[in-house]
Parts: C-alpha cells; structure tokens; sequence
C-alpha cells in the first residue's frame, strides 16, 4: 500500500515539478538564487569559486554540473534535492508507523516556502535533503554514517554549525564517542583543501561571511519569525503544526529518540535564528526562506497533529472532517491568502524583466565595450557575462562619493535604483558627468544605461 502511495506521489512531483520548469521563467525571486548559480555556473574556469564560503562549497560542487546547462538547470538540481527530501521524510514517517505517512512528503512539497525555493538556485533544498538524511540514519541507528554526512551541512548552509552542535549533545547522550568525533570530518577536509588555496588552515571559520556579531540588514521583534510561520506553511497545515509541537512536547518521555532530535533540531534553529534577527548580529536579514531548509522536519511534525487530529474524531464524522481537513490543505495553496504559495516567485519580476531588455537593447546596439559595470547579479545572467572576470565586469560602488572601480573609455555603466543604491550606496546623480546612453522602466525599476568616453 505504501509503495504504491509513493508511486503517486512520484509520479505528481514529476509532473508537478516539469511543469513548473517549463511554463514559469522565475528564479525564486532572490538576488542570492542568482549568485549561487552564477558561482556554480563559473566555478569551472574559476576553480576558486569552489571553495567560496559565501556561496558555500559544497552546493557549488554539487550544483556545477546542472548549472551548466543554464538557471534551468540548476532548477533540475533543486527538484532532485527536494524529491530526495520527500522521499527520506516519507521514510521516517513510515518507521514512525503513521497511517497518513504519503502527507508527510506531500505537507513539506506544498509549504510554500520550500515550494518556491525548490524551483530556484538557493541552497536550502539541498541542505533539507542532507539534514532529513541524516535523521533517517540517525533513526536506524547508523551514527558513523549520521555524523559523516552532517558534518558537511556547514558548507551548504551555515545553519548547519546549528545541526553539529544538536547532533553533538545527541551522540554524547548516547556514549557515542566516534560519531561525535566524525561529526568534525567536513571542517577537517575542506580546512585541509582550503588551505593551499588560502594559506590558512582555519579559513573554514575566518571566512565565515556571517560571522560578526553585528548586522547591517536592520533588526526587529524577538517573535518576527513566530509571526511568519502562517507564511512559511500556510494557515492550515499552521494548525497542524501547532497540534504537532504540543503532541510531542507533552508526551516527550514517550516519544522516540529520532522524533525528539527533529523537535530539537527545529526548535534549536527557529530559537537562534530569533535571536540572530532581535540582536542584530551574525548579519541576519530576518528571511523567512532559511527556513526552508528545515522543512521536512517540520512537515513530520505538522503530521504528527495531523494524525492526532485524526485519532481524537470519532465516527461518524471522521471521514467527513479528515476529508474537509486535507481539501483545506490541498486547496489553500492556490488561494490568494498572503501565507499562500505566491506564484508571481515562480515569474521573473518587474526588475528581471526590465534587465532582460536592457540585455537585448544593448546586444542589438551596444556591441563594443571594453568592460561592463554594474552591480546587479541578474545582469551577469541576462548578458552572459562572467562576473568574475575582471577585464569584462566590475562591481559599481562608491567610497565617500567616488565612483569605483576607476573608469576607462568605452566602459558601459549600468545603474539600477535597487541594487547599485541599496548594495553600493550609488545614486544617479553621481554618474551625471557620464555619457547618457538610454533609461528603461519597468513597474518600479529603473535600469540608466552610461558610457565612460
């Protein structure tokens, strides 16, 4: 019976997933899904790039490949992750001998955080694959292998330092000394790599981009993500999901030692990330998207409320009232509640589609330019230029009100009143001594394309 649930359930993925692909152009609607698959799309002739801790080791490596074939590509690699999760997160559920163990796969593809994201180039899918993977060794009792593949998830999410530290305390409760030294495996291989790149055995830690207890993103209320997690999973699956923590929380002594690493597990990340984002340190952007890297853990716990939801009805309305129950669930994705899925995500947005006429504007009538500058990474994209290469491209910024880098004849100056403002701090007015070429605009971006005579 089970197997046949997950025939079906492969077979709409797929169908679900190829769709998506083929019939909405979007990236997720993330800055940071664009750099991640121009690192892995150049990561190539810039062997360098693999070892980049921003834009993390490990998922360069891994992505590369797809990202070769284009953002579709990446997109394929993204769907691979997310089926890799659905599939770990049914088996786990299934051990946990749930009835309605098909809805846990089925609750984390739908949330509409990891629904957006799985069609995107971030790094949260497959940080979800590995870390549900690693629960679902951990629940058979294969530590080493548990331990071996955790300590990697640093170099695909920082979070990851999160899982360490709780997997940790875990194989110490259990007298597991050898996991707990193999959970140290990934900083000891790519410190080792790292090094003859870096000339610093501890750049695994002195590279860490977050790593700095102040933020520049802003700061905000201690339960900004309690207040968010309608829109991580939609109001429904919320309800659930609530029922979920207090089933588990009650009944902890009873629970399995797997269900109460998954309870720990979240709590511990949706607790740091609160506070990351109250006292303004570790350069939190309050994002409610990093939490799609825990969404299978949370997908199980909204199935625990879900199946207690279930035992608590009585017939005759069980059916009637489980069948209202998973019709809200399955529908309210398509509503037009905020906490829905957004599909305009799964689109490119007013500033993509202006850069893509900026792009076909200047393909058609700008073909000489000794470099381009700009600092919009969806450019990179639209244009086909490699980012890294510094004699074709050149971040604009500004130090004190001079422009960077210093410009030379022929250049192509494209400015953006988001990213060039916001990012690098540079205003129109500051480039009017340039030669103007032509402005596009699109809903609320503007694109003024210069050239440096």
């Amino acid at each position: 019976m089970k197997k046949n649930q997950w025939k079906l359930f492969t077979i709409g993925y797929w169908v679900i997933s190829i769709f998506i692909v083929f019939y909405f152009n979007g990236t997720g609607n993330e800055a940071d899904s664009i750099n991640h698959f121009l690192y892995a799309h150049y990561a190539p002739p810039h062997p360098e790039l693999y070892l980049n801790h921003w834009a993390k080791p490990l998922f360069t490596l891994l992505a590369s490949p797809f990202a070769q074939f284009g953002f579709i590509g990446i997109k394929l690699f993204n769907i691979l992750c997310a089926y890799g999760a659905s599939y770990f997160t049914f088996k786990i559920v299934s051990k946990l001998r749930i009835k309605q163990s098909i809805l846990g796969p089925v609750f984390y593809f739908i949330f509409p955080i990891s629904f957006v994201t799985t069609f995107s180039g971030l790094t949260e899918p497959l940080c979800a694959f590995i870390l549900i993977a690693s629960i679902y060794l951990f629940q058979h009792k294969k530590y080493l292998t548990c331990a071996f593949l955790i300590s990697v998830t640093p170099f695909v999410r920082s979070e990851g330092l999160i899982f360490l530290a709780v997997l940790a305390f875990f194989f110490i409760y259990l007298k597991n000394w050898k996991a707990f030294a193999l959970l140290s495996f990934g900083h000891i291989v790519y410190s080792l790599i790292g090094y003859f790149h870096y000339q610093d055995i501890l750049w695994v830690f002195t590279k860490i981009p977050y790593a700095h207890l102040s933020s520049h993103y802003g700061v905000g209320s201690l339960f900004h993500f309690a207040e968010k997690l309608n829109y991580l999973m939609g109001i429904p699956l919320l309800v659930f999901f609530i029922l979920g923590t207090v089933r588990i929380l009650v009944g902890w002594k009873r629970m399995r030692i797997a269900t109460r690493l998954i309870m720990i597990l979240f709590l511990s990340f949706f607790i740091a990330h609160s506070l990351f984002w109250y006292l303004e340190i570790f350069n939190s952007m309050g994002l409610k998207r990093v939490f799609a890297a825990i969404t299978p853990l949370m997908a199980i716990v909204a199935l625990f409320g879900f199946d207690l939801f279930h035992k608590i009805l009585v017939d005759p309305v069980r059916k009637g009232l489980m069948a209202i129950s998973l019709l809200l669930i399955f529908v309210f994705p398509f509503t037009s509640n905020p906490a829905a899925v957004n599909w305009n995500d799964l689109n490119l947005n007013d500033a993509q589609v202006n850069a893509k006429s900026v792009a076909n504007y200047l393909q058609k009538e700008e073909k000489i330019s000794n470099r381009f500058i700009y600092t919009d990474p969806f450019l990179s994209y639209t244009l086909k230029v490699d980012p890294f290469d510094g004699q074709k491209h050149q971040i604009l910024a500004q130090h004190e009100g001079v422009i960077s880098p210093t410009l030379k004849s022929g250049d192509l100056i494209i400015w953006d009143n988001w990213h060039s403002v916001v990012d690098y701090g540079v205003t129109s007015e500051m480039l009017s001594n340039l030669g103007f070429v032509k402005e596009f605009r699109q809903g609320k971006s503007t694109y003024k394309i210069y050239r440096k005579k």
